[in-house]
């Protein structure tokens, strides 16, 4: 099954036990196996922006978190900004 097909759970419980809901923003392939999933949540009352890799777990067959941050989303004009300029600035 392709990773495009599968469907992960974008609401759970945090390991905390504190409840939280994911609205999934987007999902970039990374390679055959991962990709890249933006997401808008809310923590504690922070509403943040989780950038992270998911990956197919093959004992499964789901899609699994792996390593990302999560970022305040008033810092997240900063980010973009900064991304930007190396976009702009031919820097990749």
């Amino acid at each position: 099954m392709a990773i495009n097909e599968k469907a992960a759970p974008v609401a759970g419980r945090a390991a905390s036990g504190r409840t939280f809901d994911d609205v999934i923003i987007a999902e970039i392939p990374k390679n055959s196996r991962e990709v890249y999933r933006i997401t808008r949540r809310d923590f504690k009352g922070y509403p943040l922006v989780d950038v992270r890799i998911w990956f197919d777990d093959a004992t499964t067959d789901e899609l699994r978190p792996g390593k990302g941050v999560s970022i305040k989303l008033e810092a997240l004009p900063e980010i973009v900004a900064a991304l930007s300029g190396l976009i702009e600035g031919g820097r990749l």
